[in-house]
């Protein structure tokens, strides 16, 4: 049974921020699969990325089986890269309804720190590139999309209106 909500999209769509604020209305755990990969590995995304992105796909791949095998009613927030790999999407569905956050391009340039994303070290150009390329991915990947262009709260009711009644009511006890 699927009891987990997986946030998908692209670096800076604001996966991180909605999870954490609809983990908290929901009263269920978050969990940052980036922030998992580097507290198990004890390395930054950029460190593991200067070995290969290769390197860093493998093990996001360990973390994603693990994740969707050990977590139970738990927000998951994805890198942007999670749908690279279609084994990933497939242990992630297994227990979590995905949701595509799609922000577009221009509000996240806006907004991110580049410093701790390796693939945009080239700049503005690559984050289009890189959005073109994995668009049709995170609708494919997606059980549904929400558009992240309005304030966070219709958001997280866009989420949770689209999300069974067993997922959105938080637990007593």
């Amino acid at each position: 049974m699927k009891t987990n909500i997986v946030l998908i999209g692209m670096t800076g769509s604001g996966k991180s921020t909605i999870g954490e604020k609809l983990s908290q209305q929901l009263g269920m755990p978050f969990k940052d699969i980036d922030l998992f990969i580097e507290h198990t590995t004890k390395q930054s995304i950029p460190e593991l990325f200067e070995v290969s992105e290769a390197h860093f796909r493998a093990i996001e791949t360990k973390a994603c089986k693990k994740l969707a095998s050990t977590e139970d009613r738990t927000v998951i927030s994805c890198g942007g890269g999670v749908v690279l790999n279609p084994k990933n999407i497939e242990v992630l569905r297994k227990t979590g309804w995905v949701v595509f956050i799609d922000r577009p391009v221009e509000h996240i340039i806006k907004d991110i720190e580049i410093g701790h994303r390796p693939l945009l070290k080239e700049g503005d150009n690559n984050l289009y590139q890189l959005y073109e390329e994995r668009f049709s991915l995170y609708q494919k990947a997606a059980d549904f999309r929400v558009d992240n262009q309005s304030n966070l709260e219709d958001v997280l009711n866009t989420i949770k209106n689209n999300l069974p009644k067993t997922i959105t009511h938080k637990r007593r006890g």
